[in-house]
C-alpha cells in the first residue's frame, strides 16, 4: 500500500478570529449597557452565539472571499 504524503495547507482557519471578536465586542457591549460584570458576561456569551451563526450559515461555503 502506497502512503501518500500530504503537502501543508497554506489555508489559515478564521473562524477562531469572528468568535474572539463576538466575545470582545459582545463583552464591551453588555458591559457598558448593563454596568455591571454580569451583563458583561451575558454580552460575551450572546456575542459568541452571533459569531456562531455567522460562521455557521453566512460564512460557510465562502472560502475565496477570506
Amino acid at each position: 500500500m502506497e502512503k501518500h504524503i500530504e503537502e501543508p495547507s497554506n489555508e489559515q482557519n478564521t473562524t477562531g478570529y469572528f468568535y474572539l471578536l463576538g466575545a470582545v465586542f459582545g463583552g464591551l457591549t453588555g458591559g457598558y449597557i448593563q454596568e455591571n460584570f454580569l451583563g458583561t458576561v451575558i454580552g460575551v456569551i450572546i456575542g459568541v452565539v452571533i459569531a456562531g451563526f455567522f460562521v455557521g450559515t453566512l460564512l460557510k461555503g465562502r472560502e475565496h472571499d477570506r
